[in-house]
């Protein structure tokens, strides 16, 4: 049995990128029967959230939100997998471990089972709860991704797109308040004209309308708290009765963690990488996106 560090080399992603990918080499690890020990050090760390104060506290990045799946402490390391670029984790792609490539009941399971946040993001999250009076079984949660989505030729996705789902719950359902985020400022005006059950989280920082980088990139708080951001999302988003998103890691984690209904706009639910902008996926089901 070896203790094996899952660790990531591309500095300027996201934390939920980072935790779909440590998970992808931690699955692997753990079904050879190894310990995996997710390692997010000072020198190898996601650059928008780095902040020395809390590395002198906590040196792990990944503990700073989250609590270690199999082992507590800092164990010595026989191994050290990385996700590298540019082959994107070669090491993991290319054998029969492929996590992503499991059923979806697999993926959320082993989610469900793993991802645990620590007390911190738990007493956050309660705190933005008791600030918003939600009471998540009766919640449409609405996330959506902009930014640099388009850098690999998908569109950017109209807030309208989101209508037809939220008024196909709403018929069932018409008592529900709609928590919503935008990853770009202004994108949410329409919906929440049109909606008037919808509010948004003030402490979910934006970016700039039409730019490129994750609000993280934008955020005027520490690193510490610019990556509480997206922890939290996941929190509370996981918790909806019913989750509404398109593309995103952070729609992915929170979906993967959800017992809710989810729907995803113009991706399979399991986050594979084809361009998908035509259908949405509902329970396994897919349907036209535009209505």
């Amino acid at each position: 049995m070896k203790t094996v560090y899952i660790e990531k080399t591309d500095a300027h992603a996201t934390l939920t990128t980072w935790l779909y990918c440590g998970f992808h080499m931690m699955y692997k690890a753990d079904l050879l029967g190894h310990i995996p020990y997710i390692n997010w050090h000072r020198g190898r760390c996601l650059s928008a959230y780095a902040d020395d104060n809390m590395f002198n506290k906590i040196p792990n990045m990944f503990e700073w939100y989250f609590e270690q799946p199999f082992i507590s402490g800092t164990p010595q390391a026989d191994e050290v997998w990385t996700w590298e670029l540019p082959d994107w984790g070669a090491k993991v792609y290319t054998d029969d471990y492929l996590f992503m490539s499991q059923p979806l009941a697999t993926i959320k399971d082993y989610y469900k089972r793993h991802l645990k946040f620590n007390p911190t993001v738990n007493d956050r999250g309660n705190q933005l709860v008791r600030k918003y009076g939600i009471d998540f079984s009766k919640t449409i949660g609405i996330t959506w991704r902009g930014t640099d989505i388009c850098l690999d030729g998908r569109p950017r996705m109209p807030i309208e797109t989101y209508f037809p789902f939220i008024d196909d719950i709403l018929v069932r359902e018409p008592d529900l308040r709609i928590m919503c985020t935008a990853e770009e400022h202004g994108i949410l005006a329409p919906l929440l004209a049109r909606y008037k059950s919808a509010f948004i989280i003030d402490e979910f920082y934006s970016s700039p309308h039409g730019s490129k980088h994750n609000p993280e990139r934008f955020s005027p708080f520490t690193g510490y708290e610019r990556g509480m951001q997206p922890a939290l999302m996941v929190w509370m988003f996981s918790k909806c009765a019913h989750y509404i998103k398109n593309r995103s890691s952070t729609g992915a984690v929170a979906s993967w963690l959800s017992d809710g209904r989810i729907v995803s706009l113009g991706h399979p639910e399991n986050l594979g990488f084809p361009a998908n902008t035509d259908t949405a996926e509902i329970e396994g089901k897919l349907y036209p996106l535009y209505r």
